[in-house]
């Protein structure tokens, strides 16, 4: 049965692994040096070992120095040369016996010269050099053939760049250096007295596999396995488990004397380094207080120190500085939001947030797009958009408040243009003016559309529905969708959907997929991706719901509480559907939790529910329903 792991269930970094990167490359550049372009890369010259072997074979009787079968000979080929060893003969006298001997020593001794003559070996680390070689650090760079190198790098690759990522770039290299240190100490200290070469970035990876059991133990690792050659497949492992298992088997390898010339004393000391490293730096609280901090501040988005200036300058009135500090602003950042709308507004000219709304909708980011075509109000020009551009925002589903006639306006622009998009958008226009009641103006966009220059039979036809359509039939509309939608009809959340009347509350489930700084961003049941600012937030809810399956956490973010005609609306988002996997590897569900709910109640100024103090504590009340839930937060209020 074959088993090996495949990757890390759900793994994501911040940002590029430029530690583990750089560790990886070293690995191969010293391989191509020591290994590839040597033409005797180990010094193991297999014509002076023939030669050594047949001139045994023939004198079986010699003597072996126990140099060359121990520090260069691997255990199968020891056990083949002691199995030739006979008795001396009666024919050979003492004087024809030191001769033999003596040949035999200097065939050894011309074959170790060439081994200790090669690159591999001088970077090498050999205990019996004592604590002044460059092997100490030069050795967890060099590797014995592809698969030694190809296998350590799989397993570094699995549990580096998470590390690098959780602990930061600078203290990361120092760990990995250190750990593989460590790991030739651990080798050394078996046998101080040894000439047998090691090599390899095992004990350095070993080490940080010690780390990633402890610190990412509740993370999840793909396995395959094979079974004899019949049947395979994969399965999931938690973290702490595959770790033991491998520690488990180093250990029985070493009592066992069955690692083949593997040097296991080196991965059993790096493991047991990195281990105690993860444990020091969470029970001493230095991860906390240190390199978290130092990480999210590489990682997380910092307001530019212009945006405070420029700030600062509005509220005294003094438009001119502000502009200054919005330009310095945009040109470190050209797709800061705040800026780019800032600026168009003092100077009156948008072409700067133009080019922003490009930008996002590049980037599939058309909601983000259609809040700053808000933004910008009576500035916004339909007509300095690409078609394409134009096109897109006004076919956007869920637009925020206060778009008013702006997709009308788009749509007609993209006609006005008479490109590839003019007659589908004149089409989409005037089915909007239908659906408010604007009879004369659909027909505007309609007739326009007829009149462009070669309009398809298929086009023709859908104009000629929209402006005649079937008796009996309604008239079509492709409108923006609803905002918010009612408990019963969220996909994502059916099995939690409330039994209340929709009116109590209006919710849209959703799934939670990023966490920023200033906003949370949502996927929709449709797929489609919505960001909601924390500063839009009256409140945030929190409670506990039974159900069929078993207790589930439901998180509100409150959009409004209702005012005279309007219900509460609300962003609900089911415990399963907020990925705290992924937000905060490593920890536990509950702790995750916890997390996300001080980060989002340091964000919010609106009414958290129960209480602020409560939802702090991790105290988060239990209902029998959703329909008790929705009565509790969101009923008659005082």
């Amino acid at each position: 049965m074959l088993l090996l792991p495949v990757r890390v269930e759900d793994a994501e970094v911040d940002r590029l692994p430029a530690v583990s990167i750089g560790i990886a490359a070293a690995c191969a550049v010293a391989f191509l040096f020591t290994w590839v372009l040597p033409s005797n890369p180990d010094g193991f010259r297999t014509e002076g070992f023939h030669e050594i072997a047949r001139y045994f074979q023939e004198h079986p009787y010699l003597e072996l120095q126990p140099r060359f079968l121990y520090d260069y000979l691997s255990p199968r080929a020891r056990e083949s040369l002691e199995e030739l060893r006979e008795e001396q003969p009666v024919t050979v006298d003492a004087e024809m016996l030191a001769i033999e001997q003596r040949h035999l020593d200097s065939l050894i001794e011309g074959f170790e010269a060439e081994a200790e003559g090669s690159l591999l070996r001088r970077l090498g680390l050999v205990p019996a050099r004592g604590l002044l070689q460059p092997g100490w650090l030069t050795h967890m760079f060099l590797h014995f053939g592809w698969m030694h190198l190809l296998g350590n790098l799989f397993f570094f690759y699995l549990v580096g760049p998470l590390l690098e990522d959780l602990w930061g770039r600078r203290f990361f290299a120092g760990f990995y250096l250190v750990g593989g240190f460590t790991a030739g100490l651990a080798h050394f200290a078996l046998d101080p007295r040894s000439a047998a070469l090691m090599a390899g970035a095992s004990g350095a990876i070993a080490s940080c596999m010690g780390a990633f059991t402890y610190r990412c133990a509740s993370r999840r690792i793909r396995m395959w396995y094979l079974i004899f050659l019949i049947r395979s497949g994969t399965f999931l492992i938690p973290a702490w488990l595959w770790g033991g298992f491998w520690f488990a088997g180093e250990v029985f390898g070493l009592v066992t004397q069955s690692s083949g010339g593997v040097a296991v004393m080196a991965h059993i000391g790096g493991f047991l380094f990195g281990f105690a490293a993860a444990v020091v730096l969470e029970k001493s609280g230095y991860e906390a207080r240190e390199l978290a901090p130092a990480v999210q501040g590489k990682t997380t988005w910092t307001q530019h120190a212009g945006t405070d200036a420029a700030r600062v300058a509005l509220d005294r009135g003094d438009k001119l500085a502000a502009a200054q500090a919005y330009r310095s602003v945009v040109k470190d950042r050209p797709l800061d939001r705040e800026a780019a709308v800032g600026l168009a507004q003092i100077e009156q000219d948008p072409r700067g947030a133009v080019f922003l709304l490009h930008a996002l909708a590049n980037k599939g980011e058309l909601a983000q797009a259609w809040e700053i075509a808000v933004e910008l109000g009576p500035l916004f020009d339909p007509d300095q958009l690409s078609d394409k551009l134009a096109y897109q925002l006004a076919g956007l589903s869920d637009l925020p408040e206060g778009a008013g006639d702006l997709p009308e306006r788009l749509d007609v622009a993209v006609g006005a243009r008479k490109g590839p998009l003019a007659a589908k958008a004149l089409l989409r226009a005037a089915k909007r003016c239908l659906a408010a009641g604007r009879t004369e103006r659909a027909q505007e966009h309609l007739a326009a559309a007829r009149a462009l220059p070669g309009l398809a039979p298929e086009m023709l036809a859908a104009i000629d529905a929209v402006e005649r359509p079937p008796r009996g039939a309604a008239r079509a509309w492709v409108g923006p969708a609803s905002s918010v939608a009612p408990a019963t009809a969220a996909a994502p959340a059916a099995a939690l959907a409330s039994t209340a009347p929709a009116s109590a509350v209006r919710v849209l489930a959703c799934k939670l997929v990023q966490l920023a700084e200033d906003a949370v961003h949502v996927e929709l049941a449709t797929g489609k991706t919505r960001r909601v600012q924390f500063n839009q937030l009256v409140g945030i809810a929190a409670g506990v719901v039974a159900t069929a399956e078993g207790a589930a956490i439901l998180t509100d973010f409150v959009l409004s509480w209702g005012t005279g005609a309007d219900v509460p609306s609300a962003i609900r988002i089911p415990g399963a559907q907020l990925g705290l996997a992924s937000l905060f590897p490593g920890l536990p569900a509950k702790q995750a939790y916890s997390k996300l709910m001080a980060y989002v109640l340091a964000r919010i100024e609106g009414e958290p529910l129960p209480s602020r103090q409560a939802l702090a504590n991790g105290e988060y009340p239990k209902f029998p329903s959703v329909a008790a839930l929705n009565a509790a937060f969101y009923g008659p209020r005082a």
